[in-house]
């Protein structure tokens, strides 16, 4: 976790369990990374704005099974083939970010804010979307 804070990056780690709610972790690289059962309840993961760009934070490929990314700022965020199943979403920012390949089983989006966010190719079943109604399109 501390380096993590240091270098904002974490690819290919393990954080499971890990608690980083409220952090600001702002563009940071969890590519492939083991971020299972995780508390990022309220931390900041929306992007970076650097000199001429903006950095988007990274969940490539990673494991977010039973995360609790509850009121998170998720804006911009790549979740790329993400493992997202029984992830607790609710009420986070995910204006804008990217789910192709995404698996959402499970998880619970209920409240979030989805302007401009991309859920094509994503997998549902038993998913909670952000208006409340369930989405079982991938059963």
């Amino acid at each position: 976790v501390e380096n993590l804070r240091v270098t904002n990056a974490c690819k290919y780690c393990d954080l499971t369990d890990a608690a980083l709610a409220g952090a600001d972790l702002r563009g940071a690289d969890f590519q492939n990374a083991n971020l299972s059962g995780a508390n990022l309840s309220k931390a900041d993961l929306s992007q970076r704005p650097m000199e001429k760009r903006t950095l988007s934070t990274n969940f490539e490929s990673a494991n977010l099974k039973k995360t609790n990314l509850a009121e998170a700022q998720l804006v911009g965020a790549n979740f790329q083939n993400a493992f997202l199943r029984e992830t607790n979403l609710q009420g986070a920012d995910l204006s804008n970010a990217v789910f192709p390949g995404a698996n959402l089983k499970g998880a619970n989006l209920k409240g979030a804010k989805v302007d401009g966010a991309n859920f094509d190719g994503a997998k549902f079943c038993n998913t909670i979307m952000a208006d409340g109604s369930t989405n079982d399109s991938g059963c």
